[in-house]
């Protein structure tokens, strides 16, 4: 198996993109490194934001209609692999069961593209494997 190679980022479910932007920029000394919209079945766009600090990143995800909570949402895990097929085809192998039967790519999530695949841990906890196309 091509190995897992670290912690890609962590994605949060924000409801102000540039707020939250601002905060981790000004307050934490994050750097934006990305961003992009990715385009919704249901016409509305989700506005998607990699900050960076160190070895930490932090996806900030708005979506169109945010749900009302009281804590803040720590949407999923992504680990970061080489080889995602190979990485998928072992953790198959291994009982894995994906949400989906694809690998998702996005041309438009970085400057040449991203994959990722979702599952679920132990305890419902949401995991990704993710591989940024080299640019």
């Amino acid at each position: 198996m091509a190995k897992i190679d670290g912690l890609a980022h962590i994605g949060l479910f924000i409801t102000d993109i540039e707020k939250s932007k601002k905060f981790y920029e000004e307050v934490l000394e994050f750097k934006t490194v990305y961003e992009c919209a990715l385009d919704e079945p249901d016409g509305t766009s989700t506005k998607i934001a990699f900050l960076k600090n160190g070895d930490l990143t932090i996806e900030l995800v708005q979506v169109a209609n945010p749900q009302k909570r009281g804590d803040g949402w720590v949407d999923h895990i992504a680990l970061r692999v080489e080889d995602i097929e190979s990485v998928r085809d072992t953790l198959l192998s291994r009982g894995v069961k994906f949400e989906t039967d694809e690998i998702t790519f996005a041309p438009g999530v970085f400057p040449n593209g991203s994959k990722w695949i979702l599952f679920r841990g132990p305890d419902n906890e949401h995991l990704e494997i993710t591989e940024v196309m080299k640019y």
